[in-house]
C-alpha cells in the first residue's frame, strides 16, 4: 500500500493518528518484576516465558496447538499506579496478518482502570499494523491518583517482551489481588480463544473476567481444541482449579470423535480433582443454521450427545458436572452477533459472558 494513502485517513481525522509521546519521559517497568502481576499463565514462573503451556509438557501435544500456547490470549497484567499517563512498548512474534480480525484484536493491548467489577475500558494501542514493534500511549494527562489498571494481552499473537511506560515521578503498587487464589479453566475452540473480537478486553474469558474476582485463563486453541487426552492430562496440573469449562464442541473432527474424547477428558480430569465442578458448554447457534438444515441437525445432534454425557455421570455420582446450552448464549436475534457467521462480534462475545455469568457465578461460590 502507498504511504501516503496509508496515512490518508489520519491526515483527515486526527483521532485517528498513533500516539508516540518523543518529547516526555517516562519510567520503563517489565510487568515480569514486582510489584506487577501477570494472570493467564499458569508456566510462567516455571518457563518465564509468554506462554499458555509448559515449554516441555508432560504429555506431548500436536504442533498445531504447540504454536498457539503461545498466543496470549486471555493474559493480564495487573498492578496500581498513580502516574497520569501510561505508554506500552510491544514485541510481538510476528506482525498482523489476519484479514477477518482487527490487528487491535490480534495483536493490540486494552486497557481498563479501576477494581474488579468496576473496570472501565480507556484505549486500545494504535500501531503499524506492518511491523511487529510498537509504542502506544494508552492514557495520558489524567488526574493524579492511585488506581488499579488492567492490561489485556493480544489474542492470535505471540508476545516476544512488553514494557510499560509511566510517569518518572509516580508510583506503582502490586495489585491488590483477588478473593481468592483458585482459577477458572476454560477451554475450548477459536471462539474461547477471541476470534473475531475487535480487541483483547471483549473476547468473553477476559469479560468474565471484569465480572469476577477471580483468575481467568484462557485456553482457547483455534481450530484446534479436539479434547485431545493429553491436553486433559495438561489441563489438570494447574494448580487450585475452581471451575474446568470444556467449550470444544466445535473442534472435534466427528460426532464419533465427541462420543470418546469427552467421557475420557472427564475421566482424566477427575483423576486429579474429583470434586472441582465441570461445565461442559455445547455449540454456539451459527448464522447458517438458519439456511442449512443439515448444520442445525449435526448441532442438535451433538448438543443431545452432550447432555446424554453428563446425565449418565451424574447419575453415576459426579454431582458436580454440568451442562449449558451454548444455543442459548448469542439470543434469538444470534445471525446479528458474529463477524463471519460463525466467531462472534463483540456484541456476541458480550452476550456469551451476560449469559454465562450467572451460571459461573452459581458455580465458583
Amino acid at each position: 500500500m502507498n504511504v501516503s494513502r496509508k496515512n490518508e485517513i489520519e491526515k483527515l481525522d486526527s483521532s485517528m493518528k498513533m500516539d508516540v509521546d518523543t518529547n516526555s519521559d517516562w519510567e520503563w517497568y517489565s510487568p515480569r518484576n514486582e510489584p506487577f502481576r501477570i494472570t493467564g499463565l499458569p508456566w510462567l514462573e516455571q518457563d518465564g516465558v509468554y506462554r499458555r503451556l509448559p515449554l516441555e509438557p508432560s504429555h506431548p501435544i500436536r504442533s498445531e496447538v504447540d504454536r498457539l500456547a503461545n498466543y496470549t490470549a486471555g493474559v493480564q497484567i495487573r498492578f496500581q499506579t498513580d502516574s497520569p499517563k501510561l505508554s506500552v512498548r510491544v514485541v510481538l512474534v510476528d506482525r498482523a496478518t489476519m484479514y477477518q480480525m482487527p490487528a487491535t484484536g490480534q495483536c493490540g493491548v486494552d486497557c481498563y482502570v479501576g477494581a474488579t467489577g468496576a473496570q472501565l475500558y480507556i484505549n486500545t494501542t494504535r500501531f503499524d499494523q506492518s511491523k511487529n514493534e510498537y509504542e502506544s500511549i494508552l492514557f495520558e494527562s489524567i488526574p493524579w491518583e492511585m488506581r488499579d489498571i488492567t492490561l489485556n494481552l493480544p489474542l492470535y499473537q505471540g508476545v516476544k517482551e512488553i514494557w510499560i511506560g509511566l510517569d518518572p515521578s509516580s508510583s506503582v503498587a502490586g495489585f491488590p489481588g483477588f478473593a481468592t487464589n483458585k482459577k477458572v479453566l476454560i477451554y475450548g475452540t477459536s471462539i474461547t480463544h477471541g476470534a473475531c473480537a475487535s480487541r483483547p478486553g471483549m473476547a468473553y474469558p477476559n469479560i468474565l473476567s471484569r465480572k469476577f474476582p477471580i483468575e481467568i485463563v484462557n485456553l482457547g486453541f483455534s481450530g484446534n481444541a479436539q479434547g485431545e487426552p493429553e491436553l486433559a492430562h495438561l489441563i489438570s496440573q494447574i494448580d487450585e482449579p475452581a471451575l474446568l469449562v470444556l467449550d470444544y464442541e466445535a473442534n472435534t473432527p466427528s460426532t464419533e470423535r465427541l462420543q470418546e474424547s469427552l467421557p475420557e477428558f472427564i475421566r482424566i480430569y477427575r483423576s486429579r480433582h474429583p470434586e472441582v465442578p465441570i461445565l461442559v458448554l455445547s455449540q454456539i447457534r451459527l448464522a447458517k443454521e438458519a439456511f442449512d438444515e443439515t448444520m442445525l441437525r449435526r448441532r442438535e445432534e451433538r448438543k443431545q450427545l452432550q447432555m446424554a454425557i453428563v446425565e449418565r455421570l451424574q447419575q453415576e455420582g459426579d454431582a458436580n458436572l454440568h451442562f449449558c446450552d451454548g444455543a442459548e448464549l448469542l439470543g434469538a436475534d444470534y445471525q446479528e452477533c458474529t463477524t463471519d457467521g460463525i466467531h462472534p462480534s463483540d456484541l456476541g462475545y458480550y452476550r456469551i459472558a451476560e449469559t454465562l455469568s450467572p451460571i459461573l457465578g452459581k458455580l465458583i461460590d
